[in-house]
């Protein structure tokens, strides 16, 4: 499967966050509802593992088998502030490979744009979270408030396997 790589170099055609997008696309986190979903581990995984590589300690969270999120946090320059979230999620609604004129898992750059499931709801957002992040640390800041990035799963099911135990 894809991993999420800290540095352009894979990619040198497209940008970190549409490189970043086009990777998670590729890992199918399926929620079908009911408990019915493939499990969101390996796409949490490799975000983990692009926060491990940008210095941060982020945590996962398997609320049931498979079933993972990720936390991480960015100290702010002043902690006395409340800090913010921000929050995605790694499943998407499920897609049928025949209604699609490109494979929806692909990942597939076409006519100038980023295709498959989840392009915009919500890997492309994930990917912006984590390239706004990368490029801040990268540049050697630190936001003034302390910034909590989540990457959930089982929004696509209202959350009982994601945000409501976090």
């Amino acid at each position: 499967m894809s991993e999420l790589q800290p540095s352009p170099a894979a990619a040198p055609l497209l940008s970190e966050t549409a490189r970043i997008a086009r990777d998670l696309i590729r890992f199918d986190t399926s929620n079908r509802g009911s408990g019915d979903a493939t499990p969101e581990a390996e796409a949490a995984a490799s975000v983990a593992d692009f926060l491990r590589g940008i210095g941060l300690e982020p945590v996962v969270i398997e609320s049931a088998p498979g079933r993972a999120s990720v936390i991480a946090r960015v100290e702010g320059r002043e902690p006395d502030l409340p800090a913010l979230v921000l929050h995605g999620h790694l499943d998407v609604v499920p897609a049928d490979p025949a209604g699609w004129s490109v494979d929806p898992f692909a990942g597939v750059v076409r006519d100038g744009m980023l295709w498959g499931r989840g392009a915009v709801d919500m890997k492309d957002m994930d990917a912006m979270m984590l390239t706004a992040t990368a490029e801040l640390l990268r540049a050697g800041e630190r936001p003034r408030r302390t910034l909590i990035l989540a990457f959930f799963a089982d929004e696509e099911n209202g959350g009982g396997c994601g945000a409501h135990p976090l």
